[in-house]
C-alpha cells in the first residue's frame, strides 16, 4: 500500500515527539521504560527496489531508517545483521568495475540473488543508531574475498565494528566486543552457509562443522578475563518458517551451556519464538530464534513484519552477568509514494496493528511502543 509523503513526514514527526517526552529512567530496574542496555533488529536486506529508491534521492538510504532511528538509539548498543556485501564498485565477476555513480545500477549494486549495497549504507546505519554489525550470514560472499574485505572496510570508516568475518590474511579473531552498563560484553556471529561459494580464504565464521566449534569459541570467550558476558548472532534455520529447528535448538543449547549469555538469531526472514533456556549451572539464557526482517521488499504480513528486541543485564544470585527483561518493539516495512521502502515501528502506521498482533503473537506479551514503554 502507498501512503502520502506528507504523512511519512508527520509520522517522523510524531515519533521526534515521542522520543521527547518518553520516560527513560536509567539501568534495568528503572521501570517499564527504562532506557535498555541492548537493542537488536532483524535482517538488513537491500532488495533492488530499496536500492533503486535509494538511488533516486540525494539522502540515499537515510529515509528508509529514519523512522526506527529513536528506537535503536534508545539502547546503548544497537545490533542489525547486514545481509551482504557493501563493497564499493564490485562487479559480478567479483572484480573492480568503474565506478557506476549511483547507488543502484544493477552491476556493481545488485539486488538478489547475489546482493552487493553501495557502502554509503555503513554510515546511514550508524547514524541509525547501530553500534555492531553482524556479517557472517549466507550472502557474506556474493562478491567473493575481495567482497568481504571491502564491506569490513566500509564499516570501519563509518565507526562500526563487524562480528562474524575476517579481512584476508588477518588473525582469526571473530568476535567484537563493547562496554555495556559498565560490562565488556562479546558479541560472536556466525552463519549456517554462504550458498554455495567457497569460504576459500576461510573470512566467513560457519556455525556448525567450524574448528574450533562455536561452543569452544563461546566458552574461551567466556574464561577470557574482562569479559563479562557474550552474545552469540547465529544466522540459521528455515527461511520462513516461523518454527526453529531441532538444529537450531541443539545449537541454542550447547552455546548456552558454554557461557552464552544470550543467542540472537537471523535468517528465517520472519518472526520465531523467543525463549529462556537454562543451563545445567541454573543459569537463565534468553534466545530469540529469529527477529525477520529489519527491512526488505518482501510484503507478505509475516515478512514484512520484524521486531527489535531489547534486553537489559543485571547480576544473577551468583554475581554472573545474565540479560533479562526481554521485551519487543514491532516493527513494519511499507513503500510510500514519494519517500520509497521504509521500515516504522508498528504502532504509528494505520495498518500496523496486523503486525502487532501478528508479532505478540510469536514473541508474547511483552511489546513496547516507540516510546520504549511496555503496553498494557
Amino acid at each position: 500500500m502507498l501512503f502520502q509523503n506528507r504523512w511519512f513526514q508527520r509520522s517522523l514527526h510524531v515519533l521526534s515527539a515521542m522520543l521527547i517526552t518518553s520516560c527513560t529512567p536509567a539501568g534495568p530496574s528503572g521501570g517499564s521504560c527504562a532506557r535498555p542496555d541492548l537493542a537488536f533488529a532483524g535482517d538488513v536486506l537491500l532488495h533492488s527496489l530499496i536500492q533503486s529508491d535509494a538511488a533516486g534521492r540525494a539522502e540515499g538510504f537515510a529515509p528508509a531508517f529514519a523512522p526506527i532511528t529513536a528506537a535503536l538509539s534508545r539502547a546503548e548498543v544497537a545490533v542489525v545483521n547486514l545481509e551482504g556485501p557493501a563493497a564499493r564498485n564490485i562487479g559480478l565477476g567479483n572484480r573492480a568495475i568503474a565506478d557506476p555513480g549511483t547507488l543502484y545500477d544493477a552491476r556493481a549494486y545488485t539486488g538478489f540473488p547475489r546482493f552487493n549495497y553501495h557502502p554509503s549504507i555503513a554510515g546511514v546505519l550508524r547514524n541509525a543508531g547501530v553500534d555492531v554489525v553482524q556479517t557472517a550470514n549466507n550472502h557474506a560472499l556474493d562478491r567473493g574475498a575481495l567482497g568481504v574485505d571491502l564491506t569490513l572496510q566500509a564499516l570501519v570508516e563509518a565507526g562500526l565494528p563487524a562480528t562474524g568475518t575476517i579481512q584476508r590474511g588477518s588473525e582469526p579473531v571473530w568476535h567484537v566486543t563493547r562496554q555495556v552498563s559498565g560490562s565488556t560484553v562479546a558479541f560472536l556471529s556466525c552463519t549456517y552457509s554462504t550458498n554455495g561459494l567457497t569460504n576459500g580464504r576461510n573470512q566467513v565464521l560457519g556455525c556448525y562443522g567450524n574448528r574450533p566449534s562455536i561452543p569452544s569459541l563461546i566458552q574461551s570467550l567466556s574464561n577470557s578475563p574482562g569479559v563479562d558476558a557474550v552474545i552469540l548472532l547465529p544466522h540459521w534455520g528455515t527461511e520462513y518458517s516461523a518454527r526453529p529447528t531441532a538444529r537450531q535448538r541443539r545449537l541454542a543449547q550447547a552455546a548456552a551451556e558454554a557461557g552464552a549469555t544470550a543467542i540472537v538469531g537471523a535468517h528465517p526472514h520472519v518472526l520465531q519464538p523467543i525463549e529462556l533456556l537454562t543451563t545445567r549451572d541454573g543459569r537463565q539464557v534468553p534466545v530469540a530464534y529469529s527477529l525477520g526482517n529489519l527491512i526488505s521488499s518482501q510484503w507478505a504480513l509475516p515478512r514484512r513484519t520484524g521486531a527489535i528486541l531489547y534486553l537489559d543485564l543485571s547480576q544473577d544470585q551468583a554475581g554472573r552477568t545474565v540479560a533479562v527483561n526481554a521485551r519487543h518493539l514491532p516493527t513494519r516495512v511499507e513503500r510510500f509514494a514519494q519517500s520509497g521502502v521504509a521500515v516504522s515501528p508498528a504502532a504509528v502506521l494505520p495498518n500496523g496493528g496486523a503486525s502487532i498482533a501478528h508479532a505478540r503473537a510469536i514473541l508474547g506479551p511483552r511489546v513496547v511502543g516507540p516510546d520504549g514503554c511496555l503496553s498494557d
